[in-house]
């Protein structure tokens, strides 16, 4: 049961950071800082994928989790605008962030890598869970 609720939580507050370095704070001179906390939520999303391989109670953790799971698309969705935005249109990360123009502030690619690998590793983390833990329906199995 520790496993469970250790994930769960993980997940939450993984979101939760994330959300934040999302949405929290001010373009002030063109510095999209807030950005970087995507870098703690990684711990928080490996501890969660963790828990969740190894529960007993994968069905009611998932539950549990459902919110975040599509709170994970919303953030890989993000990813890709984020990384569209800076890599094809030159757009700064302020830019896209508060949709007005402003200078880059020098860690656009770093942000326009670490989004999608957080977001999307996650995503394909949860992925390889449910392929890994689903329950095998072979001719010895009942």
């Amino acid at each position: 049961m520790i496993w469970a609720i250790t994930s769960v939580l993980a997940f939450y507050l993984g979101a939760l950071n994330t959300l934040l370095a999302r949405v929290a704070g001010t373009c002030t001179q063109g510095e999209a800082d807030r950005l970087w906390g995507v870098v703690i939520s990684i711990p928080f999303y490996l501890v969660a994928v963790l828990g969740l391989f190894q529960t007993k109670y994968l069905r009611a953790a998932t539950i549990a989790c459902s919110p975040v799971f599509l709170f994970t698309l919303w953030q890989a969705a993000f990813a890709v605008r984020l990384l569209f935005d800076i890599l094809v249109y030159d757009a700064s990360a302020c830019e896209v962030l508060e949709g007005m123009p402003y200078p880059n502030s020098g860690a656009e690619i770093a942000f326009a890598v670490l989004w999608p690998l957080v977001g999307f590793g996650t995503l394909v983390a949860l992925t390889l869970v449910y392929i890994l833990r689903r329950p095998q329906n072979g001719l010895g199995q009942r």
